[in-house]
């Protein structure tokens, strides 16, 4: 069976969700059996319509067709010049590796695509270059100037957040319509520092004040770290919620609803599951072998290594879970299903392939990971396409006369 287009007239398979123009198939299966029996009978107008029934939400296949063969091509290839040129090949190389994933993902059957140029990257990595350097030069041998240095990174990083942020969403396009970031130098302060890092400042100066003396140094530190624990999913949660309710597509923003306290209760989780496995572990290796044998002490402390490992995928599935199904952008909204035991199997399994390998099967362990977060997750289309098409239009003018100056550089290593 077919249906055709109510835009273009186009006619598409049933099995296809959305026509080539982005308009989305809207009909039901239970639709096309109604109107299969009753034909082109005519429908008295005088007669009770049928109570409305709520339409599905068409769903968007997100699928992912890179191969590890394919990839592995461009990896060696990658890592052969960029070490032939010390480095410099870098920018290019990411550009390749990009243009690959972003080609082989597909979004209702059109490929996403990275419009990224490798110049603006190699500037961007000088810089990063230039700043590490001073950051180890003042370290080891100048060591009065540090504290200036580190001020001075403190200062940029906002603006080293947004530049980025900025670069790789103006260089990421969909059906030839490109991401936005308009995220503002204050904003990102205020994310970055004045609730992450300045109240943990305050509570080191506090701490440092009152209990003054070398013996009550780890009992600071620990109010410290307690206190950066706790505040942590509160910050990220802002991170978040500003890096997607300040990007854009086809001029409709994201909108980002998740809590800080779901944040709060997926890391208290994790901690949690380290403390379940490290203190019997730890407690175990310690009696049983006791601090001279080492190498035993190492092999029954493997368990803690896997209890981190556990702890890791458990925030990587639900906080992913978390950030994706409560982001929105216009019509569109995401389903995540990331599962803790799927993500921690693929994580060990790439560890001992790679390990195995001696580092050769990194791009079989990428294109695995590539493809399973695509499987993984549902996209959602609850308007039409053509909405970011029609807010897009008004922008192209302006767009189109936009240059890319000396700061469009791309800091992301």
């Amino acid at each position: 069976m077919h249906w055709g287009c109510p835009k273009c007239g186009l006619l598409n398979p049933s099995e296809m969700a959305l026509c080539s123009c982005g308009t989305a198939h809207r009909r039901t299966f239970e639709a096309d059996e109604h109107t299969a029996e009753t034909g082109s009978r005519a429908v008295d107008p005088t007669s009770k319509a049928d109570p409305a029934i709520p339409m599905p939400s068409p769903e968007l296949s997100l699928e992912f067709h890179g191969s590890a063969r394919e990839y592995f091509r461009i990896w060696i290839v990658n890592k052969c010049l960029t070490l032939l040129t010390l480095g410099v090949f870098s920018a290019w190389a990411k550009v390749r590796r990009k243009r690959y994933m972003y080609s082989h993902t597909t979004l209702g059957g059109t490929p996403l695509q990275y419009l990224g140029q490798p110049i603006p990257i190699l500037k961007g990595r000088l810089i990063a270059a230039t700043a590490f350097l001073l950051y180890y030069l003042s370290s080891h041998f100048f060591t009065s100037l540090l504290p200036y240095v580190v001020g001075a990174g403190a200062v940029a990083a906002p603006w080293v957040m947004v530049r980025s942020a900025a670069f790789n969403a103006r260089y990421s396009a969909f059906r030839n319509m490109t991401f936005h970031f308009n995220g503002l130098y204050p904003d990102a302060f205020n994310v970055l520092y004045v609730w992450g890092v300045v109240p943990v400042l305050i509570v080191i100066c506090i701490v440092a004040a009152r209990f003054g003396g070398r013996s009550q140094v780890g009992f600071a530190v620990g109010v410290t770290a307690l206190i950066f624990m706790v505040s942590f999913p509160w910050w990220m949660k802002r991170l978040k919620k500003f890096i997607v309710e300040r990007s854009s597509y086809g001029g409709r923003k994201g909108a980002f609803s998740a809590t800080g306290g779901q944040f709060f209760k997926i890391y208290f989780i994790s901690f949690l599951i380290v403390l379940a496995v490290a203190i019997p572990s730890g407690a175990l290796a310690n009696y049983l072998v006791g601090p001279k044998n080492s190498f035993f002490s190492f092999a029954l402390l493997a368990p803690i290594y896997l209890g981190y490992v556990l702890a890791f995928a458990f925030v990587q599935s639900r906080s992913g879970n978390l950030v994706w199904n409560h982001t929105v952008l216009g019509p569109i909204r995401f389903q995540s299903a990331l599962r803790c035991r799927d993500l921690l199997r693929l994580y060990v399994t790439n560890a001992l392939g790679i390990v195995a390998s001696l580092g050769l099967l990194i791009p079989w362990a990428v294109i695995r990971t590539m493809k399973y977060r695509a499987e993984t997750m549902r996209v959602m289309l609850e308007g039409e396409l053509t909405e970011f098409e029609g807010s897009d239009l008004s922008m192209v003018g302006a767009l189109s006369a936009e240059t890319v100056d000396i700061f469009e550089m791309d800091f992301s290593l």
